[in-house]
Order: structure tokens, then sequence, then C-alpha cells
């Protein structure tokens, strides 16, 4: 089981461009802040800890949006909405870039979303569509 946060900060939210790595097979994707749980961990635990681990930035969990399932099946991931009162971030070298980003920058288009030269898709892309297909 893994855990990712969706954060926001006033009308953005952080995206991130996972850096390339051999043996992590979402190297090099958009995605959110997170990881898989350590034992003894529950998700939310985990999707604070990874999200200051890889970003430095803490975060304050509002709720669980659900459990998503890659499209393989091999991994389940719940995602939470965050927020955080801090916008610095301290990347480590599982992150090549950053970006906080507001809805509108996102474009829709074939399961997809642009961001920018950036595409957004598969598990990320649709818990950015479920969450913001329900808070319009």
């Amino acid at each position: 089981m893994a855990a990712v946060a969706l954060i926001f900060n006033r009308d953005k939210f952080l995206l991130i461009k996972r850096a390339e790595q051999d043996g992590d097979p979402w190297s090099g994707q958009m995605a959110l802040p997170g990881g898989h749980r350590e034992r003894n961990e529950s998700c939310e635990q985990a999707a604070i800890r990874e999200t200051m681990e890889e970003v430095g930035l803490p975060i304050t969990v509002k709720r669980s949006l659900g459990i998503y399932h890659t499209l393989n099946g091999n991994v389940s991931v719940e995602a939470y909405e965050c927020f955080s009162t801090e916008t610095a971030i301290h990347p480590d070298n599982e992150i090549s870039k950053y970006f906080w980003a507001t809805r509108e920058e996102l474009m829709h288009k074939n399961e997809t979303y642009k961001f920018r030269d950036y595409i957004v898709f598969g598990l990320t892309y649709r818990i950015l569509y479920d969450y913001f297909s329900s808070n319009p």
C-alpha cells in the first residue's frame, strides 16, 4: 500500500516531476508527493512522511480522497487532500522539478492533463480529475 498527498496552498496545488531513476516504475512522470507505507505506519502517516522526505514540506491532512489502484493492479494508493502554509520546496534526489500549479493551468485532453510542456496521466490524472470534478 502507498499514499500520496494532493497539497494545496491557497489556490495552488503541488505537482512534482519524478527524477529519472532505474528501477522506479514512475521514473520521469508527473506526480504527487508520496510513496510506500512502512511497517506499522498508516497511509496518512506515510503521506506526511513521504511529503517531508521528498519535498521538505510540512502538511496537514484534511481528508482521504479514496483508494486508487494502478492500472496493472500491482499497487493500491490512498490519496489525501492536504494543505500547507509554507511554499518553500526542498526537493530530494527523487524529484527533478516541482510546480505550484493552478487548476486553470491544466488542459484536459484524452484522459490526460497537459501542464505547460508536461503530460499528467495515469493515477495522478485520475486523482486530479476526480478531485476537480467533485470540487468545482
